[in-house]
């Protein structure tokens, strides 16, 4: 692979990871679009996915304390059987396919931000905190179960995850320990899955290697950021990316 092409999916996984620390969601938003235009393959998602593990494993440890356990334990359950569903299908996918897949999934992804953004999704909010401990184990496991799929296939575990929090209103801290807790699980799992499957070559093994350090730093960042982050500018600028995002896979795919 050439350097150039190597030094920009660094500075994507930068950016990914950067937006993911600092607001719980956003890494595959912002990277995946760059790695599949970059990489030419379905195999970019591999990377991209594994990548991730590397900032689960400096976010994770810190954020489990204040996640919800109940509702982690049950997405968790619910995940291990969107997870397998998810991976065969990523196997049957050729890139164009991804590629309108991904598309299609981020704007409706920015469609689920911009309703947030207008407190279109406050009316699903319950009434009260006491609520999460009420919420029913079968809507949570459903919901995990989607969002392990959707990993699966496109590294993208966050809508399902995003309407369950504002269902139930969860502050920042909670939904962003939450969704970065559970995420980590799903990636872990994904990431063991492939590489089992024997369709991870030595060549993919060496450029997670390559860009883990910037992932690592684009994680420190924006961990440095989030304590002190004005949300609102910050989601519109990701917002803005997703949309762009998705419209150009979109494009590259057509």
């Amino acid at each position: 692979m050439e350097p150039f092409t190597v030094i920009a999916l660094a500075i994507a996984a930068f950016a990914g990871a950067f937006v993911q620390a600092a607001t719980g969601f956003g890494f595959a938003l912002i990277a995946a679009p760059a790695f599949l235009w970059l990489m030419s393959s379905t195999a970019a998602l591999q990377v991209l996915v594994a990548i991730h593990v590397v900032q689960s494993a400096m976010l994770a440890p810190r954020l489990l304390a204040f996640a919800p356990r109940r509702l982690l334990v049950w997405l968790t359950l619910g995940s291990l059987a969107g997870l397998p569903l998810g991976l065969w299908l990523f196997l049957s996918l050729d890139l164009r396919t991804l590629k309108l897949a991904l598309g299609v999934t981020m704007l409706v992804f920015a469609l689920l931000l911009v309703a947030r953004e207008r407190g279109l999704l406050d009316r699903l909010a319950t009434a009260e905190p006491a609520d999460w401990e009420r919420t029913p184990r079968l809507l949570v496991a459903l919901t995990g179960a989607a969002a392990g799929f959707l990993t699966a296939v496109l590294i993208m575990p966050g809508p399902p995850v995003i309407l369950l929090a504002a269902w139930l209103a969860l502050p920042k801290l909670e939904s962003r320990a939450l969704s970065l807790t559970f995420f980590s699980f799903c990636y872990l799992v994904v990431t063991v899955m492939h590489a089992v499957s024997g369709t991870m070559t030595g060549t993919t093994w060496l450029l997670i290697a390559l860009l883990s350090p910037a992932v690592a730093l684009g994680t420190f960042a924006g961990n440095r950021l989030a304590a002190g982050l004005s949300e609102q500018r910050f989601r519109y600028a990701v917002l803005a990316i997703t949309v762009f995002s998705g419209l150009a896979a979109l494009a590259s795919a057509i």
